[in-house]
């Protein structure tokens, strides 16, 4: 995803995008703010619940609360060696930021009628909506106390009024679900990676993790995600390094270790692939 800057205030966080970012490299996740999500660059696939949807410039969603999400974006331009870039705009809001019994309240049916809906996740198809709403995200970043809550339930109401819209996902998201997502092969391998990414990994260690076959577990893998085990891999541990060279003073050399790699040559040269620019060029564009 694109390098992100998290501001929370009250209960409302913003995550704004700066020096675009080439992948979406979070593995499937949840929590427990609702997600509306602005797609200004890139493409890919949208992973929400039990969907799957493509996913590009001048797409909008909304996510649940406590929806399994992931994003995998293309990795090259069409016809092109050129890295795709992706990025966007995220607003998050807890469950909490709104009434107890919206159902109830009339002035909050369409917004909890939205909000309800948005269990299977929700695509936006209206060019207009899409400007609007990206602008509004971008301006709640300059309100304060109410104004910020005003704003968001404007919104909300603009989205609850969206005549061209598609869930995402056949099923609901709710408790029991959660056996079924944690003991998905294709989330156990992205659990595995994510927290031993500083490591060396072999592919037997990934197969034997989830209790597959190595061979069989690269193809369904591959099938499911359209990547590699090891690009997977290799995304997670340049994000990372992304966030060192950004938030940190560590020299090129000790975020390569952080991050996983022993031989620096070889950690310049993936950073390169995956960023379109080696980690000295990140930084001091990061700092411009």
């Amino acid at each position: 995803m694109a390098i992100l800057e998290r501001k929370i205030i009250h209960n409302m966080t913003t995550l704004c995008s700066h020096v675009p970012y080439p992948q979406f490299v979070l593995p499937r996740h949840k929590h427990p703010e609702f997600e509306i999500m602005v797609f200004n660059q890139g493409s890919g696939k949208q992973f929400v619940g039990e969907g799957i949807a493509d996913y590009k410039k001048g797409d909008l969603a909304l996510i649940g609360s406590n929806v399994p999400h992931l994003h995998l974006c293309n990795t090259k331009l069409k016809d092109s060696p050129e890295t795709e870039i992706s990025g966007g705009d995220t607003l998050q809001f807890l469950p909490e930021i709104l009434p107890l019994n919206m159902e109830s309240l009339p002035d909050y049916r369409e917004i909890y009628e939205l909000l309800y809906k948005s269990q299977y996740g929700i695509r936006f198809y209206d060019k207009d909506l899409y400007v609007e709403i990206k602008q509004m995200i971008q301006e709640i970043n300059g309100l304060e106390f109410t104004a910020r809550l005003i704003h968001l339930l404007r919104i909300l109401e603009k989205l609850s009024q969206c005549k061209r819209t598609k869930l995402l996902s056949d099923t609901a998201y709710n408790s029991s679900n959660i056996v079924n997502e944690v003991n998905e092969p294709i989330n156990k391998v992205y659990a595995y990676l994510f927290n031993h990414f500083k490591d060396k990994i072999t592919l037997k260690e990934v197969a034997d993790y989830v209790n597959q076959n190595p061979s069989a577990l690269c193809r369904s893998f591959k099938q499911k995600t359209d990547k590699s085990i090891f690009q997977c891999l290799a995304e997670i541990r340049i994000e990372h390094a992304c966030k060192l060279l950004s938030y940190s003073n560590l020299t090129v050399s000790q975020v390569a270790y952080e991050s996983g790699y022993n031989n620096i040559p070889y950690f310049i040269k993936q950073f390169y692939a995956i960023t379109h620019r080696n980690p000295k060029e990140y930084r001091e564009q990061i700092n411009a």
